[in-house]
């Protein structure tokens, strides 16, 4: 290499000459464009913009809705039916409020048939029709006699 020549750094790595610019000003216009004129860092031209400002702090309660100050009462009403059984029941009419002894009315159900169905399939056919006459084959719907209301259904 050439050690202390121009142009070559004491390690042998080639620099800039010291009469030239570090850097070119601008590389001439296209043609058509406009010439630019030299500016200096911050451009002069452009608006300096703030930073916008910092969000606002955290607060573990900003989703939780204040609760309203004159709310009003709201009363909910939970009807259950009563329990009911195999018999007439002694009860205060859920639908007129008066005190009643339930109405029943019997009626078929799965259970009816699978028990006629054992019958005919033991040789007991000709005794098919026993649960079909026996109230305790059967669902037992509570009505109100006064105001013909369906109270409750007991399956037995």
């Amino acid at each position: 290499m050439n050690p202390g020549g121009k142009g070559s750094g004491t390690d042998g790595y080639p620099t800039q000459p010291l009469n030239q610019p570090p850097y070119p000003t601008h590389s001439p216009p296209y043609p058509g464009q406009a010439p630019v004129a030299p500016s200096a860092y911050p451009h002069p031209n452009v608006p300096n913009y703030a930073h916008p400002p910092p969000p606002p702090p955290y607060d573990a309660n900003s989703n939780v809705i204040p609760p309203a100050q004159n709310a009003a009462t709201t009363y909910v009403q939970v009807v259950t039916s009563p329990r009911v059984g195999p018999d007439p029941a002694s009860m205060v009419c859920p639908s007129c409020t008066k005190h009643v002894i339930t109405r029943l009315d019997y009626e078929t159900s799965t259970k009816t048939h699978i028990a006629a169905g054992l019958l005919c399939l033991f040789i007991c056919w000709p005794c098919f029709w026993i649960p079909y006459v026996i109230d305790s084959c059967k669902n037992a719907n509570h009505y109100c006699p006064n105001c013909g209301a369906y109270i409750g259904t007991y399956r037995g």
